[in-house]
């Protein structure tokens, strides 16, 4: 056990039966290239959280000591921190990077076979692409049933593209993807491979929407009760558009006197920094934003920053591989400004749910927000609509019971 840390003050609440006697459930072992609370972190949460334990028990293995540790302990699952999991972060997309990445890739699986051999794992799953190949190879060797469920659309590095969309596709049973986009780029960009790919869009849970009190952090960002708060939840990275964000929102206080407000939502990714201290930089030295928009950390507890807005904005600039951040405004209540791009539009009916808008543009992001802020009417219509969207196709009790059947069709256990 000297390349991971298994804390001895949470074991884990099931007890491990001989693998040679007769069992009605199944051994699930998650493997999971992050211990945050962000979109892919969320989706297992709530996978895990609403497995029958009489069927399913699960246990994860993540490569550090964060949120979500607590978050998966709490409600029953086993998680342990091996630190040497290889996990693919843009600071290693180079030569050298990539090989010290398949060397510990390599290491790392011989590790994950012992450990699924000594648990008699059924199914293993490996979640999101940036896992990279441990895994699956580990699966692959103690010859057990492989499931990677992808989250991602990833178009570049190409070469690094399509060696993860292929080489996981050879080391899978079954790829399930998040969205229809995901599945017909994951399709297109794998070289070869014939492994079905079903997809299973992603549910949400309301319980970390509802029940919030905004009154604070509209004060925070100075926000009164006729203005209109516009918010932007997520990590900060060049997919996310804070950049056009924050140029829609100075163009916003330039052109229009209804009163508006700019909240941010989200931190940059350990060893990137910068990008969420470029976001405060930006907004301190612009007279137009500062007082007017404000920056939070990571916030766990969405529920207040939902009840705190009156619009959320999905501003990317890359294809969303879902759209987390868009379900949850739904959810909530409340109208979605996204991007015309990636699985967005599967998730925002244009003007019924919100508004799609040209992904990069500024100027389309403006106009969206003139249209919302100027009609209270409107934004409450679109609330109610995407409220009914999201009761009808992103309640996270069928995307649980969805996987149930993936887990029970590949395990044959009933």
């Amino acid at each position: 056990m000297e390349n991971f840390v298994e804390s001895s003050a949470s074991p884990s609440p099931y007890e491990r039966i001989d693998p040679s006697t007769t069992r009605t459930f199944s051994e699930l072992l998650f493997v999971h290239a992050s211990a945050d609370l962000y979109g892919a972190d969320i989706a297992l949460l709530q996978l895990i959280s609403g497995l029958d334990r009489n069927r399913f028990r699960a246990t994860v293995i993540v490569p550090y000591s964060g949120p979500l540790v607590g978050q998966l302990r709490s409600i029953g699952a086993e998680v342990i921190v091996y630190k040497n999991l290889p996990v693919l972060r843009r600071q290693y997309m180079n030569l050298r990077g990539l090989l010290r990445l398949s060397v510990s890739s390599a290491r790392s699986a011989r590790w994950l076979m012992g450990f699924i051999r000594r648990r008699d794992i059924s199914v293993i799953q490996s979640n999101t692409l940036a896992v990279l190949i441990s895994g699956g190879l580990a699966a692959r060797l103690a010859r057990r049933p492989h499931v990677w469920h992808v989250h991602e659309i990833l178009t570049h590095p190409r070469i690094v593209a399509l060696a993860l969309a292929t080489l996981s596709s050879a080391l899978s049973t079954l790829v399930v993807a998040n969205s229809q986009a995901t599945a017909a780029h994951y399709r297109r960009t794998r070289i070869a491979g014939s492994t079905p790919v079903k997809t299973v869009p992603n549910g949400v849970d309301e319980s970390r929407i509802g029940c919030g009190s905004g009154a604070a952090l509209r004060r925070a960002v100075g926000a009164g009760p006729d203005d209109v708060v516009f918010t932007l939840i997520g990590r900060i990275n060049r997919l996310k558009g804070h950049s056009i964000f924050l140029d829609a929102a100075e163009s916003f206080v330039t052109q229009c006197t209804d009163n508006a407000r700019f909240l941010i939502v989200g931190d940059s990714f350990a060893g990137q920094e910068r990008l969420s201290e470029a976001v405060d930089g930006r907004i301190e030295a612009s007279n137009k934003l500062r007082g007017r928009a404000i920056r939070l950390p990571h916030v766990a507890d969405v529920a207040d920053v939902y009840a705190a807005s009156d619009a959320i904005v999905v501003p990317s600039v890359e294809p969303e591989s879902f759209g987390l951040v868009a379900v949850e405004g739904m959810a909530a209540g409340l109208p979605v400004i996204a991007s015309r791009i990636g699985a967005l539009p599967e998730v925002v009916e244009d003007q019924r749910t919100g508004i799609l808008i040209d992904p990069g543009r500024a100027p389309s992001l403006l106009a969206a927000m003139k249209v919302l802020s100027r009609s209270p009417t409107r934004r409450a219509a679109m609330g109610r609509a995407g409220r009914e969207r999201y009761e009808k196709r992103f309640r996270v009790e069928r995307y649980v019971k969805e996987f149930s059947g993936v887990y029970r069709e590949i395990t044959g256990v009933s």
